[in-house]
């Protein structure tokens, strides 16, 4: 059942984004041939563009935070020792989980309400377009707590470290 999972992950958040951006970028390339070569602009070309930026943006943030190679302001963070550090990462991060979380019944809700229109061309349900981003706050949520365990565990005394903290020592 945990290979089902971590495949089914690894589908939303590596080759869902991979697979959206190639097409939007093909579909952006041919839509500047149609519009700038044969002088005949495509219609349905934006619309496949916007929901492959959509899904590449939403399931691709979610693979950086498994990565933990998401952007991060962490000037402060980086100069105080491990414990300290682990404090003010904990803080953060439990403003983070709260939001997030406290999102997903209401994004969820909001994503089959909107279900009744469909865009302009292809006539896509709004639902398949809003969805991923219930999935997006689940699965950051998901990631932050485990940086709040790995947090809670520097704070007590049982890891030396956190993960983020000893590489950015490293690189001191």
């Amino acid at each position: 059942m945990k290979k089902i999972l971590l495949f089914l992950r690894n589908i939303f958040e590596v080759y869902i984004p991979a697979v959206s951006f190639i097409i939007m970028f093909l579909t952006f390339i041919l839509q500047i041939f149609f519009r700038y070569v044969i002088h005949d602009p495509l219609t349905w070309s934006m619309e496949i563009i916007v929901i492959g930026f959509v899904w590449t943006v939403t399931f691709g943030a979610c693979y950086t935070m498994r990565q933990r190679s998401h952007v991060k302001f962490s000037m402060i963070y980086d100069r105080l020792s491990p414990r300290p550090a682990a404090v003010i990462r904990m803080l953060g991060n439990i403003l983070i989980t709260a939001a997030f979380a406290s999102l997903v019944t209401a994004s969820w809700k909001y994503s089959f309400f909107i279900g009744f229109q469909k865009t302009a061309v292809f006539r896509i349900s709004y639902t398949l377009i809003f969805l991923p981003f219930v999935y997006f706050l689940c699965s950051i949520t998901g990631y932050t707590c485990k940086e709040l365990i790995e947090d809670i565990r520097v704070i007590k005394g049982v890891a030396g470290d956190s993960e983020d903290h000893a590489k950015a020592e490293a690189v001191k």
